[in-house]
């Protein structure tokens, strides 16, 4: 058996074997076959696709690549929380506190950003001191002691995973249904929760481009979930506009904050509310999602689950006051509004352009070894539906170059549509499925 051999048996649309499965991962794992090859095999599989069988078996292979977690002496039942990601998505950064507080324990094991979807950790990080790097005995240790736990999937947990997510982004084949399938399921996998929610987002602010090919994704990782006995839902959310009103780190953690304080934009806590209430109707006795909705507001209104956030900031060495006075994060030198030109109402943002600037900003990476500007990012100020009058501000930029201010907010101004029609606010939860 051999790399070629195994690429050439995907050019010519034949099924792989487990054996030929595992070869490939264990050697690209080791970084004993060359990227191009990686790169080969992962291009075929973009084009002539994947059985189910086949699909199951990358995502064990790839959940056996690392260290792999057991959870049972944490809770009959952990819920694990994973998004396909998006411009301005911070969900996770919410949800985790949330059910935490409503003494569900919840995790999630995330990894750093590529391209227009900046990562959960890479959003953590940006507060002082917190820590996401942990040994498995350090992370169950924070889980026992607060219920609520992010952490680096860098460490050693499926890490091949992570060269496959780098390696498709790099050659275009990042919307691949099998290719997402395989490494969301070993990705989770690994982590030994026995319940897990996906958020499939789809729009031009992600990879998946229609709630079609969100269905099937969905329909795909609940069969997976089956046949490895781990109870899988799923929720599609839009993508079209950000989510939310923020994109960059630090700006990301204050909306996170306030959203905590109850100060939350209302199409953020229309997603939050959908996907925390299939959590916990996953992981309690308690089925009815409208009233799982109203928990979820109740322990925001409360307080509760922003208490939980300074918890497991605490427990993940943060400097908690931070937390507290969410001004003390540092700030872009320069915020410069963008002013509209026109009166109407906003018809579309076009959230891969808000991405893009986002990531010229600072406020992202599109190599692995890029750095980030945790100052930088885009803050929107008008959203699909709202009316808006000439002069009145669509949005801010923030960067701390000068030389970027002036193209910036000029092309996030033309990545707002404004029109004389009278235009609804889309809904951004588009379905669940269980």
């Amino acid at each position: 058996m051999d790399i070629k051999s195994i690429i050439r048996k995907k050019r010519s649309k034949q099924e792989l074997n487990s054996d030929e499965i595992k070869y490939f991962i264990s050697k690209l794992n080791r970084s004993e076959i060359k990227e191009t090859q990686a790169s080969a095999l992962l291009s075929y599989i973009y084009i002539n696709g994947l059985t189910e069988d086949e699909i199951l078996e990358f995502s064990k292979a790839i959940a056996a690549s690392g260290d792999m977690i057991d959870l049972s002496d944490i809770a009959d039942n952990v819920v694990d929380k994973y998004s396909t990601g998006g411009v301005g998505d911070k969900v996770s950064l919410l949800l985790i506190p949330i059910l935490a507080s409503l003494d569900i324990p919840a995790l999630t094991i995330a990894g750093k950003g590529y391209g227009i979807t900046s990562g959960t950790i890479d959003k953590l990080e940006s507060i002082p001191g917190l820590k996401t790097n942990f040994t498995i005995e350090e992370f169950k240790k924070i889980l026992k002691q607060t219920n609520a736990c992010v952490m680096d999937q860098g460490l050693n947990f499926a890490p091949v995973e992570r060269k496959i997510y780098r390696l498709r982004n790099d050659i275009a084949c990042e919307n691949s249904l099998p290719i997402l399938a395989f490494s969301l399921m070993g990705l989770k996998l690994a982590t030994g929760s026995n319940k897990i929610v996906f958020d499939i987002t789809c729009g031009r602010g992600t990879y998946i481009e229609n709630k079609d090919e969100a269905k099937k994704l969905a329909k795909l990782l609940i069969k997976l979930g089956k046949s490895l006995k781990k109870e899988v839902a799923c929720i599609i959310t839009d993508m079209n506009q950000p989510l939310g009103y923020s994109i960059g780190h630090n700006l990301e953690i204050k909306e996170v904050i306030m959203a905590l304080r109850g100060i939350i934009s209302e199409d953020l806590g229309n997603v939050i509310e959908a996907i925390g209430s299939v959590m916990i109707a996953l992981a309690t006795e308690n089925k009815d999602l409208e009233n799982n909705a109203k928990m979820i507001k109740e322990t925001i209104k409360s307080g509760n689950a922003f208490e939980k956030f300074k918890e497991m900031v605490g427990a993940q060495g943060g400097e908690i006051e931070y937390i507290d006075d969410p001004e003390l994060l540092s700030k872009s030198k320069y915020i410069m509004p963008v002013l509209a030109t026109e009166s109407g109402t906003v018809e579309s943002i076009d959230s891969d352009m808000v991405g893009s600037i986002a990531i010229y900003l600072g406020a992202g990476r599109m190599l692995e070894e890029d750095k980030i500007n945790r100052n930088a990012g885009i803050t929107i100020n008008k959203k699909i539906g709202d009316q808006v009058m000439v002069g009145e501000t669509l949005a801010y930029v923030h960067t701390d170059d000068e030389n970027k201010v002036n193209g910036t907010t000029q092309n996030l101004k033309e990545a707002f549509k404004i029109t004389n029609k009278k235009i609804n606010d889309k809904a951004r939860v588009l379905e669940i499925i269980t």
